[in-house]
C-alpha cells in the first residue's frame, strides 16, 4: 500500500477493515507485527505513531491487570459458594465486584478459617 501511494488514512482504514475481519492467531498476529514494525522502519513511514503503540500496550497493561482482578473476584465467589452456598453468593457479589485485588487476596485467605461469610469480610 505504501509502495502503491495511499495515504496514511487510508492505509489505517483498510487495516481497520483487516483486524475487523480476519482474527490471527496470537502467534501469527505477533509475526505480522514484526514483519510490519520492520517494513515500516526501512521505509521510514509508520502506519502507527510510537505513541500509539505505547497508548496500546498501557490499555494491554491495564487490560490484563482488570482481566486478574476479575478473575480473583470470580474464584473467591465461587469459594463462598462452595463454602457458605449460593444465598451468601448473593449477599458477598458486589462488595467482591467492587474490591480492588489487595483485598480480594486478603479475603480469599480469611475464607479458609473463616466459621461465616461476615467474618470473612469483616
Amino acid at each position: 500500500m505504501y509502495d502503491r501511494g495511499y495515504t496514511r488514512k487510508t492505509i489505517l482504514e483498510l487495516f481497520r477493515i483487516i483486524d475487523w475481519m480476519i482474527c490471527l492467531p496470537a502467534a501469527a498476529e505477533a509475526a505480522f507485527r514484526q514483519d510490519l514494525y520492520t517494513f515500516e522502519e526501512s521505509k521510514q513511514m509508520p502506519y502507527m505513531t510510537s505513541v500509539e503503540r505505547a497508548g496500546i500496550e498501557k490499555g494491554l497493561k491495564q487490560g490484563k491487570q482488570i482481566g486478574y482482578r476479575d478473575g480473583e473476584a470470580d474464584l473467591l465467589l465461587w469459594q463462598i459458594e462452595k463454602k457458605f452456598g449460593a444465598a451468601a453468593v448473593e449477599q458477598a457479589r458486589s462488595r467482591i465486584e467492587a474490591a480492588d485485588s489487595d483485598t480480594l487476596r486478603g479475603w480469599s485467605e480469611r475464607i479458609l478459617s473463616a466459621d461465616s461469610l461476615e467474618a470473612m469480610l469483616s
